[in-house]
């Protein structure tokens, strides 16, 4: 069972080599890892290599250092086929961009490697993400059933190592409705044996997401025009077309929560998120959605403004300004 791990990396080694740590140490065998880095400072990739050179190592809580590495690190090009005696073999491909595309079409273009040479399954393990040893082996289990187009582990935040979190979607309004498909909420549970061992969602958390290729590929990539933020919620509307999503809450996965586009500051997170939630809004959501969607943000903009938070009021506004007048 062949399976590419595409993790998507920007200026952020530091998490970037706890993930990578916590897929070695994996107990799944047969897989092969496409490390898209989007245009990242030189130094980034040189940390990383001298991790692979057991010259430093992993430091975090969810994932105890060890000797463990990959085979190799393969610089290769996003069109270039991968060789076969190397397919497989626990070695990391890595594809540098020319620029920083964004997480939407970063991710793509490890989607299209993988698909391109011809991997079964593609595991979306977002850098800031260490997922527990026995992770894969049950997520690929769930995905041997052909109607799964896309599964997720249960998602444990930080150090709320007693909350779960994934995107399981219920007809209550949070940023927005979308009536009889899906809701922007991403409930939080109490871990508790209550919970059952996995449950079918209306969309997956994409942090950390298991695809079956086929069905992805049928349903078409991430939409570009998400530089980051609800891509997950507007890729499952359109796979649960072609097929079932669930939530394995027996597999594990830890999430340190939007590291690196905290990086960027809060003016451009919000600037992101909000233009996010408006163009999901504008792609799949009913007049009604609209409605009060876009009056939230409008909302939102006025109470930042009222209290003078000037960061996260310039970041409404811009996003405001470009989807409505295509100000930039």
């Amino acid at each position: 069972m062949n399976l590419s791990i595409v993790v998507l990396t920007w200026n952020d080694w530091k998490n970037t080599i706890d993930c990578l740590q916590s897929i070695i140490k994996s107990n799944y065998k047969n897989y092969d890892v496409i490390l898209v880095d989007n245009n990242s400072d030189l130094k980034h990739i040189n940390f990383i290599k001298k991790w692979q050179n057991k010259e430093i190592s992993c430091n975090n809580k969810f994932v105890n250092p060890s000797n463990q590495r990959f085979k190799k690190i393969i610089e290769i090009k996003e069109n270039e086929p991968i060789k076969q005696k190397e397919r497989g073999k626990k070695n990391i491909f890595l594809i540098k961009n020319k620029k920083n595309y964004g997480l939407t079409k970063g991710l793509n273009i490890g989607y299209k490697f993988s698909i391109n040479n011809k991997y079964k399954y593609i595991l979306r393990v977002d850098n800031d993400v260490f997922i527990e040893k026995n992770c894969i082996q049950k997520l690929l289990g769930n995905l041997r059933d052909e109607k799964i187009a896309a599964i997720s582990p249960k998602i444990l935040h930080g150090h709320l190592t007693e909350t779960v979190w994934w995107s399981e979607f219920y007809m209550n309004w949070f940023y927005l409705k979308f009536q009889g498909t899906v809701n922007a909420k991403k409930k939080r549970f109490l871990n508790n044996k209550k919970l059952i061992k996995i449950k079918q969602v209306d969309a997956i958390a994409g942090a950390c997401s298991a695809y079956n290729t086929k069905i992805l590929s049928k349903t078409g990539l991430g939409d570009e025009d998400f530089f980051y933020g609800p891509e997950d919620i507007e890729l499952s509307y359109r796979l649960k077309k072609n097929g079932k999503l669930f939530v394995n809450q027996k597999a594990i996965a830890f999430h340190k929560i939007a590291t690196s586009s905290s990086i960027s500051g809060v003016k451009n997170r919000t600037f992101q998120s909000t233009y996010g939630f408006l163009k999901l809004i504008e792609k799949i959501g009913t007049k009604s959605d609209k409605l009060i969607g876009y009056l939230y943000f409008i909302l939102r903009l006025l109470y930042y403004k009222f209290i003078k938070q000037k960061e996260y009021y310039a970041g409404y506004s811009y996003a405001l300004k470009k989807f409505f007048l295509n100000k930039t």
